[in-house]
């Protein structure tokens, strides 16, 4: 029993067991690391796929070592020329290999199975290190966050009023908020615990704002003519009245040129709206310490508990401490409202428009991007700038009411938490593609290995024992002898041939 165990090829054996592990090793790290974050390797997959690539090469080197081996004395024992056993101890290494197919089928076979295999574990590594890549996933959560916010602006927190016309005097508030818009600054909440959202968190919050309705008109207007020049083509304009109940609203009107047809008959549009003080649900969304708002969603925001504020009323006296509505319309009045009019010039025959301030050029519509069959003299037409002046109002009051809810109202309200999260993922083609590579070449090695147990003994290719097999001066002169040959021969040499009798000698094997 000692004896048949010391027969086995250990390092073959073992090698070949060894990278076996190394696949099933591979496989589990690739499958494992399928949907978990990156973070939680502290040894990237990767690594650990180089690491078992690096010692599946290293093993099997010493598996094909060995493979090699065990079919160079096998053939050398089945009457193989010198020269044929000479290719497969080279196993077609280097320029040899063409020489080596044709040197003999048992040369043949063996350089074919061994480039087969170098080959196969070559392309095994990378392919399991394709296996897996990083990908980004959004975790949802529902959670709860907090923030300031007031849910009624306090008349005389913008100021108080200088006159009846709707100026403030001494304006406390706002005026920090609306540098703050104007520079696109975010809108920043506390930095502790409670109002942070570790990612990105959506819910509604209810503060001080504005409910509103809005409709629409259309009217007509000749743009071929001088006659109506000075007629407006582009307004935006704000002021606060009183309904009949004696309750305070700020009137919006927003009229654009809206459609000129092929008779430089023009259409304008106005849209009119009534706001009124309100709480509202702003959608918002909050990220680490900032939040903002959902701008397509503003339209659809619910309102609840209106408020009318004395100070908003038109027939307010000096000193009165402003209203909501009307401190958020003064702020505006010089960044927002407009009135361009429309010109024609008879010397050049073209219509054109002629404004204050700068919004009417925001949402005109250049002639090569207007649709409508009007003629290149009176080719003017605007967009609707409805949409924009309503979601800077309402971002406007949205940081007031921040501003004026700081440290004293706060709120607390759910949110949906969606965190970017960088976990591995897996591709299955690459994953398979890698097993059946490390498989196949393990098969390959193993093929080569074959019938060890033929042999009857351990077998190495060192020179010594290589040479104390074959005897050295006899080989001289007879490339195409066999070692059956040359072993009978050292057996029977006499004195004087310079051969001696082998230490070690092969039986032969059957066939």
């Amino acid at each position: 029993m000692a004896k048949s165990l010391g027969n086995i090829p250990w390092s073959g054996i073992v090698a070949l067991f060894g990278m076996a592990l190394c696949l099933v090793a591979s496989a589990v790290v690739v499958r494992t690391s399928y949907d978990q974050p990156v973070a939680s390797w502290r040894v990237q997959p990767a690594v650990l796929l180089a690491v078992f690539s690096g010692a599946s090469s290293i093993l099997f080197t010493s598996a094909l070592d060995t493979g090699i081996t065990v079919r160079f004395w096998l053939s050398a024992s089945r009457e193989t020329p010198l020269a044929e056993l000479h290719y497969i101890w080279d196993h077609g290494r280097g320029l040899g290999l063409i020489a080596a197919l044709r040197s003999g089928s048992k040369a043949r076979t063996v350089v074919l199975l061994a480039r087969a295999a170098c080959v196969i574990e070559f392309l095994a590594g990378p392919f399991l290190q394709r296996a897996t890549y990083q990908a980004i996933r959004n975790d949802v959560d529902s959670e709860t966050l907090s923030v300031d916010i007031a849910s009624r602006i306090p008349d005389g927190w913008f100021g108080d009023r200088v006159n009846s016309g709707g100026r403030v005097y001494e304006f406390r508030h706002g005026l920090a908020q609306l540098g703050q818009w104007s520079r696109k600054e975010p809108i920043a909440t506390h930095d502790k615990p409670g109002y942070i959202c570790n990612g990105s968190c959506d819910g509604s919050i209810w503060g001080a704002g504005f409910a509103y309705d809005c409709w629409t008109t259309e009217e007509k207007l000749d743009m071929s003519t001088t006659k109506t020049d000075n007629s407006t083509v582009f307004l935006i304009v704000g002021t606060v009245k009183e309904n009949t109940t004696a309750h305070a609203f700020l009137h919006l009107r927003i009229g654009y040129l809206s459609y000129v047809d092929g008779d430089c008959m023009g259409t304008i549009t106005t849209e009119t709206c009534h706001l009124t003080s309100a709480t509202v649900e702003y959608p918002v969304t909050v990220y680490n310490s900032t939040v903002s708002l959902r701008t397509g969603e503003l339209s659809t925001m619910r309102s609840q508990n209106p408020y009318w504020s004395p100070g908003d009323s038109p027939k307010a006296v000096k000193g009165t401490p402003v209203g909501p509505l009307s401190g958020l319309r003064y702020l505006v009045y010089g960044s927002l409202f407009d009135n361009a009019t429309k010109s024609f010039e008879p010397d050049l025959n073209r219509t054109g428009y002629v404004g204050p301030g700068i919004t009417e050029d925001m949402f005109y519509i250049p002639s090569s991007e207007n649709p409508d069959p009007s003629p290149a003299t009176c080719r003017v037409k605007f967009a609707s700038p409805a949409e924009y002046v309503l979601s800077m109002m309402h971002e406007l009051m949205f940081r007031f009411a921040l501003a004026a809810g700081n440290g004293t109202e706060t709120q607390v309200f759910a949110v949906t938490k969606t965190a970017r999260t960088l976990v591995l993922q897996v591709d299955p083609g690459f994953l398979a593609a890698g097993v059946v590579f490390l498989a196949c070449g393990i098969a390959l090695v193993s093929a080569l290995m074959w019938n060890w147990w033929l042999l009857g003994r351990p077998v190495t290719l060192s020179p010594l024992e290589t040479a104390a097999a074959l005897g050295k001066p006899i080989l001289e002169g007879q490339p195409d002898a066999t070692l059956g040959k040359i072993l009978a021969e050292t057996r029977t040499a006499g004195p004087g041939t310079g051969a001696r009798k082998p230490t070690r000698v092969l039986r032969p094997v059957p066939r």
